[in-house]
């Protein structure tokens, strides 16, 4: 398949997938994985029990480990995509040994010798199996013979139209399966070697809802600050989840949100200002952060902006977030969502930060993770894909002026 036509079918098996959150899981998996680490925007890795898990771009004709994957059809001689650079890679011999024994009794896959490829042996399995069984049966196989590292194609996505959202979640649960058996395997080496970014996002995905699933509630308590970078200047929360902090004029703080609000809000006096210190929420926050930060391979992703509300809403937002309950409050010109703005002018109108009864405004200044940013519309419920070809890359945010962004 061309690239072209690979990435067609690859948006319309991911927008087809109704399952596509749904991780397929039997038993518990406390402490089973380790954290993502990504070379953006070709690696990622994690510890999977006793195994590191890898996926690369690359080509896998050229991958130097114990043992190769061949995804390939019932007579095992498929010449098409990554199939046809592993077979011509490894050369006519290992052509005529898959000749052979795909007219012996098999249990769909066969073993042959690795030919000119970097590999001691290559496993061919059928594409069109299924993903978490063929994976299983590999890692069995390569543990049986001792050996200590595979490479294996994102099997069944390219002739075999398999979702590739479903085949990351196969691969991984059948690692898991295999850590399970076995605590103390030879086998220390599992890679994922795909041609495509798009891919490489779907595990990084698939990765990361596995991360989230390794920190339970116990540990979570547990966390010092360090552990989730809680900023130093933060009172002692006293093991409190939530704390309201009222700031005092000349500390660094207090002046910085002071000069920022009177920037364009000069015949307001401010009363007091609060910082709000949610664990939880800035837990939250950082790893979002750092999943853009990899997604858009550069930092400049946040920005602080301006959020004004009513009364009644303070306690709601400072326990719980901007969260959906607040689409289209206030606002809907660029779409249903939560608006943040530049100027402190803007939320301090009143449509936006209504004055309770003693004529008192609450305006909130927000680290807002914008990313990369296009125009909004009236009706959208979340931002565009950045390219017709891949509807599941989304835009981080919208805006009403992409050059000079106000909201």
């Amino acid at each position: 398949e061309s690239h072209k036509a690979f990435l067609d079918k690859f948006t319309r098996l991911s927008i087809g997938n109704p399952n596509k959150e749904k991780i397929l899981m039997v038993g518990n998996t406390q402490g089973i994985f380790g954290t993502v680490t990504c070379s953006w925007p070709t690696e990622c890795e994690m510890k999977i029990g006793a195994i590191t898990f890898q996926v690369a771009i690359g080509d896998i004709a050229k991958e130097s480990a114990d043992v190769i994957v061949n995804s390939t059809t019932r007579m095992f001689n498929l010449k098409s995509g990554v199939s046809k650079a592993i077979l011509e890679g490894a050369g006519p011999a290992v052509e005529d040994e898959c000749a052979v024994l795909a007219t012996q009794p098999h249990r769909d896959f066969i073993v042959t010798q690795g030919g000119f490829l970097s590999c001691d042996k290559i496993i061919h399995v059928l594409g069109k199996n299924d993903v978490r069984k063929s994976v299983s049966s590999v890692l069995e196989e390569c543990e049986q013979r001792k050996y200590t590292s595979v490479a294996l194609p994102a099997i069944g996505t390219g002739n075999a139209g398999k979702n590739p959202i479903r085949v990351a979640d196969d691969i991984i649960n059948a690692i898991v399966d295999f850590t399970r058996k076995h605590s103390t395997p030879s086998l220390k080496k599992v890679k994922v070697v795909i041609f495509v970014t798009e891919l490489l996002n779907v595990f990084y995905d698939s990765m990361k809802k596995r991360e989230k699933i390794a920190i339970s509630p116990t540990f979570q308590s547990t966390l010092s600050k360090a552990a989730y970078n809680i900023p130093e200047y933060w009172s002692d929360m006293n093991q409190q989840l939530l704390c309201v902090i009222q700031l005092q004029p000349g500390q660094s703080e207090y002046d910085t949100v002071k000069n920022k609000f009177s920037q364009t809000c000069l015949s307001y006096r401010i009363e007091k200002i609060e910082r709000i210190q949610n664990e939880f929420l800035w837990q939250s926050y950082q790893v979002k952060k750092k999943h853009m930060d990899i997604k858009n391979g550069h930092i400049d992703n946040e920005k602080i902006l301006f959020h004004g509300t009513d009364a009644h809403s303070v306690s709601h937002i400072n326990q719980h977030g901007f969260n959906h309950s607040y689409a289209g409050k206030n606002a809907v010109t660029y779409g249903k969502g939560t608006y943040f703005a530049v100027d402190a002018s803007y939320s301090a109108d009143d449509k936006y930060s209504r004055p309770d009864s003693n004529g008192r405004k609450h305006i909130y200044v927000v680290r807002v993770l914008t990313g990369v940013y296009t125009l909004g519309r009236e009706g959208i419920v979340m931002p565009p894909p950045k390219n017709p070809y891949n509807s599941i890359d989304l835009f981080d945010s919208v805006t009403n002026d992409i050059q000079h962004p106000k909201l």
